[in-house]
């Protein structure tokens, strides 16, 4: 099997180094989950890696909310919103496979490679103009 990696590219850069880095992050999670997909590993490796992801998009989302409490953001309840939609969906997937099987990899990855670009493109672009104003760089 030959997976594809999730390569960054200038145009997901929301030009805040740190949300950047917290987004290349999130790639090479992704990636590495391909990478254990595709060398057999045992589900119980393919488990900490999941977790894994799940903390630390816990955490980006919390510092992306931090932010836009700091900086009173107009669009702090939509965003928000789409945040817990992920959230939603990460259940929804987590209650569908008992346990991390290479097809709820699959599929996990599948959900975070069309969500992370799309939010990353879309939703979190949009507060890069408030955060620039707010010296956030």
């Amino acid at each position: 099997m030959n997976t594809r990696k999730l390569l960054w590219e200038d145009k997901y850069s929301v030009e805040v180094e740190e949300l950047d880095n917290q987004h290349k992050r999130m790639f090479a999670i992704i990636n590495e989950l391909l990478d254990l997909i595709e060398s057999n590993t045992p589900e119980e490796h393919l488990g900490e890696v999941v977790e894994g992801l799940i903390k630390y998009k816990k955490f980006h989302f919390a510092t992306e909310e931090k932010y836009f409490k700091e900086f009173n953001y107009d669009d702090a309840d939509d965003h928000i919103k789409k945040h817990h939609e992920f959230n939603d969906k990460l259940e929804i997937m987590k209650a569908k496979y008992p346990k991390y099987t290479v097809e709820f990899a699959f599929d996990l990855i599948d959900f975070l490679e069309d969500w992370l670009i799309n939010h990353v493109m879309i939703v979190d672009h949009k507060y890069i103009k408030c955060f620039h104003e707010h010296g956030l760089k």
